[in-house]
Parts: structure tokens; C-alpha cells; sequence
């Protein structure tokens, strides 16, 4: 497997492995599935000031990650946030600890403090994953969101870098 910068040719991949999770999971609160172009600008705004890395086997894209501000305003400068979306089937060979660990020594030459993954209360396999990494738990915010008519709690995880 191999971490590398997205490309161009990897946006319509990196929007079928997230078209997945909106369409059929809460682990993102997006409900509608996004177009290629649609995502392709997100990957413009994300990489003009932050990684947005692919696990690529192959050819063949099987996750991916990206650093986002975790808050707009100028203060917090120095947290990030951090989403990793791996294809469906493959989410037990490691590739989001692979694309974890290059992601990582980015953010602190960046100067960050802090990176912060946004998680739902139920999503305990991305709960142990990032515990597995390093993160703690900092808060959870109770019945704050709903997708497929269920009430979902969202967990704040933070490493401190």
C-alpha cells in the first residue's frame, strides 16, 4: 500500500468510498450523496492550506485522509480536523493507521497543536481506532444530530501533538 497526495484522477474514487458512509451509515451527517465535482472542490478548499492524503493499492484508492480547519476563526489556527474514510471491506488492514502516520508528522511540522476527529456516539469501531492512535475522548454532546430518523450523540476525540 502506498500514501501519497491526492490527485486529480483520485476524486471520483475518494467520492464513491464517501458517497458509501453518507448513503448508508452515520458516520457522516451528510444525507445526500455528493457528485464528483462536488467533491473535487472540497479537495480544491482542503488542499489549498492542508494533506489530503490516498491509500492507493495499485491503482486502485482503498482510503483516504485529509486535515480541515476545525473551526474558521483565527484563534483556532492551531487545531485541525481530522476525517479518514476507508472503502467498505477493507477497514481492518490498517489503512487508516498508514494514512494516520503520514498525516501526523505534517501537522506538527505545520505548527498544530491539536487534531480533533468529530466521531458519532455509536461509531465505536472509529472510537477504538483513534484511541488506538493516540486521542482522548474530551466530550460528548448528547442527541446534537439525527440521520435515518435515529437521534445520534457526537464525541469529540483530540490529540495533543
Amino acid at each position: 500500500m502506498n500514501i501519497e497526495p491526492i490527485t486529480a484522477g483520485d476524486i471520483q474514487s475518494c467520492a464513491e468510498i464517501y458517497n458509501h458512509y453518507v448513503l448508508h451509515t452515520d458516520v457522516s451527517l451528510e444525507e445526500e450523496a455528493l457528485t464528483a465535482a462536488q467533491y473535487g472542490q472540497r479537495v480544491r478548499s482542503v488542499t489549498e492550506k492542508y494533506p489530503f492524503f490516498v491509500a492507493r493499492e495499485g491503482a486502485q484508492v482503498v482510503g483516504f485522509a485529509y486535515l480541515s480547519p476545525f473551526n474558521e476563526r483565527a484563534g483556532y489556527r492551531v487545531t485541525a480536523d481530522l476525517s479518514i474514510y476507508v472503502r467498505e471491506g477493507d477497514t481492518h488492514r490498517h489503512v487508516g493507521g498508514a494514512l494516520w502516520a503520514a498525516l501526523e508528522p505534517l501537522a506538527r511540522n505545520m505548527g498544530l497543536r491539536s487534531v480533533v476527529s468529530i466521531i458519532t456516539g455509536n461509531n465505536k469501531r472509529s472510537m477504538a481506532f483513534h484511541e488506538k492512535q493516540g486521542f482522548v475522548l474530551e466530550g460528548t454532546l448528547h442527541d446534537v444530530a439525527e440521520k435515518f430518523g435515529r437521534r445520534l450523540d457526537v464525541c469529540f476525540y483530540r490529540k495533543a501533538l
